[in-house]
């Protein structure tokens, strides 16, 4: 099993986050160890923010879940993306022995927000499975530095970070890009990357089994052509999308390469060549905007191929 992010015992500055100074992966098998034997109902007292949070243990049947939880509203994970698919890391482990790594969280009007553990909440309720989390008295700060946690555990992709940088460009920046770059220390082109991504069809990131497959500059790509060109790429989208649901596979690359096809027959929802056989040695070949003509005159009989003749003839008049 993959394991998601856990807290460090370690306290580093009251001033800091610690998901943003320390490793979360080093401190995994720490804090298993620590919660393993814990039941419902027991408690432990860690570090969150340079503040010590006293956390409860607290454990949802599976049949609950979505009634007693839900996820914080703050966490930028694209819950609609976290398919059977996408959590193919975590679906097996919870089928065998169920979740092993609780979650974090906090109790509001007693329904549970969970700041980490978005993933394991969905498997759980996917696999119906207990879902276990620790519950304590969290403020925003650390529900989004825990959130932020498992974000650097397990990275979102670049459609989801997109679409916080464009709140954040919105809401906190007044639209200067340059500000958001060095509030999030990264460059101004993988912020634009990354924006462009999320402008993308939820539908086109559905296709990848993981958000994630969907680089930054794949996307950046991919959003510039369907501005201007729509209707081409949300027909590779749907074609793409009923292969999918049919129960085929598609690997990243053939999905990339089949939306990058779009481009190739602009002006036209049509990709691929079509035949039609009206009647024996008639047949039509449909190719992009081509529309050719075959007759076999040793099959057709000469009043067909006549009255055939008659009408390009008459074509040939009226443009002259």
């Amino acid at each position: 099993m993959k394991r998601a992010p856990v807290i460090p015992k370690v306290v580093t500055s009251p001033a800091h986050q610690y998901a943003s100074e320390t490793p979360a992966a080093p401190v995994v098998d720490s804090l298993i160890t620590r919660v393993s034997a814990m039941a419902r109902g027991n408690t432990i007292t860690l570090p969150v923010c340079g503040r010590n949070v006293r956390f409860t243990l607290e454990t949802i049947p599976g049949d609950k879940i979505e009634s007693e939880s839900k996820v914080w509203a703050n966490n930028e994970r694209d819950q609609s993306l976290l398919t059977e698919e996408s959590l193919d890391d975590l679906v097996p482990s919870f089928l065998v022995s169920g979740q092993q790594n609780p979650a974090f969280g906090r109790k509001v009007a007693d329904v549970i927000e969970v700041a980490d553990g978005s993933r394991r909440r969905m498997t759980a309720i996917l696999t119906a499975c207990d879902f276990r989390v620790l519950v304590g008295d969290l403020d925003d700060e650390q529900m989004d530095s825990l959130s932020k946690l498992g974000n650097d555990y397990r990275p979102t992709s670049a459609y989801e970070r997109g679409h916080r940088y464009i709140k954040r460009l919105n809401n906190e920046f007044s639209g200067n890009i340059s500000a958001l770059s060095e509030a999030e220390n990264i460059s101004r082109k993988i912020i634009s990357r990354c924006m462009n991504t999320a402008k993308l069809p939820r539908e086109l990131v559905a296709l990848f089994s993981h958000p994630g497959e969907l680089s930054a500059r794949s996307g950046d790509v991919l959003s510039k052509f369907f501005a201007s060109h729509e209707a081409e790429l949300l027909t590779h989208i749907e074609r793409l999308s009923q292969r999918k649901a049919a129960g085929e596979r598609l690997d990243t690359e053939e999905i990339i390469n089949e939306l990058n096809a779009a481009k190739t027959t602009p002006g036209s929802t049509r990709s691929q060549t079509t035949k039609r056989q009206y009647a024996p040695g008639a047949v039509s070949t449909v190719k992009g905007n081509q529309f050719i003509l075959s007759l076999d005159t040793s099959v057709l009989s000469v009043d067909i191929v006549e009255r055939i003749e008659a009408v390009l003839l008459e074509l040939e008049s009226s443009s002259k």
